[in-house]
């Protein structure tokens, strides 16, 4: 082996998408730097008295008491993917859990939601500030939010070992979701406990979303595509915190008096995109095909729609949905669908990935000027302006 290379030591568990993605982050780093050795370790391997000798740098997510105490004696440089700094001196790097609660419940109550519920893990960090960062933006919209409450203590043990079809949380899931008012918008700290809750509310007779819309974290394609009905969830970025998190550990590396610094603050990592499917798609509006109405806009909001194609969607008459987007949201049919398009194109703006021309396909516009003038007239600027470079712009948002 080259004098060069740099050997990395991942604890890191893989029995879920979010761990795995977090390895697929590290080692889009690990790649891009061609002298970086990486080992994936289980917690049988640290056994020995040793286990990090040889290593240059450990990055950790799941480890127990044993495990954090061989990392810290090791006297290397650590990252923590947890965030949570269960030893001072560890670096620590992590997905925008108040982001994602305050995502959530800015989705909710755009849909006009009334009734809200929280349900994931008291006593797991990351559970915690996604609830509190949710409950605060619906408190703060005059609502409440009812919460699930396990009356076990959670541990990471008996959280990591917890099964999707474990029948005693279900069945305290069933009798939880039966408290709950029609109508009611959950989200759930993770796409399992959100699998838990639909399966419990199926067993219950209530509707997915017109009873209760559920909407989980994690982005699991495997949950979330064979959820009934498919899982909406928020992508928090996992493959980013693990990119991130190497990119710290290469720092520490570079210079090793960082590792002797403490208080370090952690750094967090913005979610991903919030992806809609049929778990969320309902609106609690009346008349009730109205919110067939909104979803029908919702799904076709990268097609070039028109007031005429809603109305036929509706099969009602013309005057009648005119009325009906009146009285609900004082505009007519084409102002709902112009507002909609030009909210999705500052959202995708915003994420910073899409090109004008991207963003006008997406929001079903024919070209790139016929988007950026609709945007200038709705917002009263344009999407982007140019920087002294022409090749470059600077966006607006």
């Amino acid at each position: 082996m080259s004098a060069a290379m740099k050997k990395i030591a991942l604890l890191i568990e893989t029995s879920r998408a979010y761990g795995r993605n977090l390895l697929s982050g590290v080692a889009q780093f690990a790649q891009s730097q061609h002298d970086w050795l990486m080992r994936l370790m289980t917690p049988e391997d640290l056994h020995g008295r040793c286990p990090f000798a040889g290593f240059d740098g450990i990055i950790a997510r799941t480890v127990n008491a044993t495990a954090l105490r061989k990392i810290s004696a090791s006297g290397l440089p650590a990252v923590d993917m947890s965030h949570e700094q269960k030893i001072p001196q560890f670096l620590a790097v992590g997905s925008h859990d108040h982001a994602i609660g305050m995502m959530a419940a800015n989705f909710f109550l755009g849909h006009r939601f009334r009734n809200f519920a929280f349900c994931g893990f008291k006593g797991m960090k990351f559970s915690d500030i996604r609830r509190d960062s949710f409950k605060k933006i619906i408190s703060d919209a005059g609502f409440k939010t009812n919460e699930f409450s396990f009356p076990e203590p959670m541990t990471d043990a008996f959280f990591y070992g917890e099964k999707f079809d474990d029948m005693h949380v279900i069945e305290l899931l069933r009798k939880w979701v039966q408290s709950l008012p029609s109508q009611t918008a959950v989200f759930c700290a993770n796409d399992m406990r959100a699998y838990q809750l639909i399966r419990a509310a199926t067993a219950e007779s209530i509707r997915i979303p017109h009873d209760l819309a559920v909407l989980g974290s994690d982005n699991d394609n495997l949950i979330c595509l064979f959820s009934t009905p498919p899982l909406s969830s928020i992508n928090p970025n996992a493959e980013g915190v693990g990119y991130a998190a190497a990119r710290v550990l290469h720092a520490a590396m570079q210079d090793p008096s960082t590792v002797q610094k403490r208080h370090h603050k952690p750094f967090y990592v913005a979610p991903g995109e919030l992806i809609e499917r049929a778990s969320t798609e309902f609106y609690p509006i009346s008349p009730a095909w109205l919110s067939d109405l909104l979803v029908f806009i919702d799904r076709n909001i990268a097609n070039p729609l028109s007031a005429s194609d809603v109305v036929a969607h509706s099969g009602r008459s013309y005057p009648t949905i005119e009325k009906a987007f009146a009285q609900a949201f004082d505009e007519t049919i084409g102002q709902y669908i112009t507002r909609t398009k030009m909210n999705e194109a500052k959202r995708l703006i915003a994420l910073g990935k899409h090109s004008s021309k991207e963003i006008a396909s997406l929001t079903g516009f024919s070209s790139p000027q016929y988007f950026c003038n609709a945007y200038r007239r709705f917002f009263g600027h344009p999407p982007f302006t140019l920087t002294s470079s022409k090749s470059s712009a600077k966006w607006n948002t």
